[in-house]
Parts: C-alpha cells; structure tokens; sequence
C-alpha cells in the first residue's frame, strides 16, 4: 500500500513512460512532465504548472489511486505504483488514459 510517507522528499522526475508493468517509450504525463514535488501529507507542488495543488491517496480494487485537486477547480486521478522508495508510476484511466509516466525521485 502506498502512503504519503512514501512520496515525500525529493523531487519525482518523469523519465519513461510505463506500460504492462515496465518503463517504456516517452513519458505521457501532461501537466506533470516537469515534475512533482510531495511537500506535506496533502500538498504536492508541480512544476511546469509553477503552483501547489493539493492531493489524496484512495484504494482502489486494483491498488492504489492519487487524486489531484487543482486550485482551480480541476480534478484528476491516477493508478499509482510505488516500485522502490526512488520509482513510481502514474497511469491514466478513462479520458486520461494514454497517461503513463514512470518518475526517480531526485533529492
């Protein structure tokens, strides 16, 4: 099970994309091809969109999902996978699901 300890420290850089269980080909990850930083149990900041937005983590049947708020009122949720303590992938379901991004952390 991923936990918010699991995503804090560091900044979470895409370097692949992740299908079937594997990072592969280009990361798909608009808005967060920039990269992510986990603050707090509740706020992550993303880069390229130069803002903090903040975020949850939910069971899913299949794992787990992260949910993003941004302060716009926008919301979007991914599978994430937590590989290692330095690897995770996010993976888009429905109409994000060409999302697929597999990030290293980088203290």
């Amino acid at each position: 099970m991923v936990t918010t300890d699991d995503l804090i420290g560091g900044e979470w850089v895409p370097k692949s994309g992740y299908k079937d269980g594997e990072p592969s080909g280009d990361p798909v990850c608009p808005p967060f091809d920039k990269g992510l930083e986990f603050k707090d149990e509740e706020t992550v900041y993303v880069e390229s969109r130069d803002k903090d937005f903040k975020y949850s983590l939910t069971e899913a049947s299949y794992g787990m999902d992260i949910n993003f708020f941004n302060p716009n009122g926008e919301f979007d949720f991914f599978e994430i996978i937590i590989e290692n303590e330095d690897n995770l992938a996010l993976i888009g379901s429905g109409a994000s699901k060409s999302f697929n991004c597999y990030f290293e952390r980088e203290e």
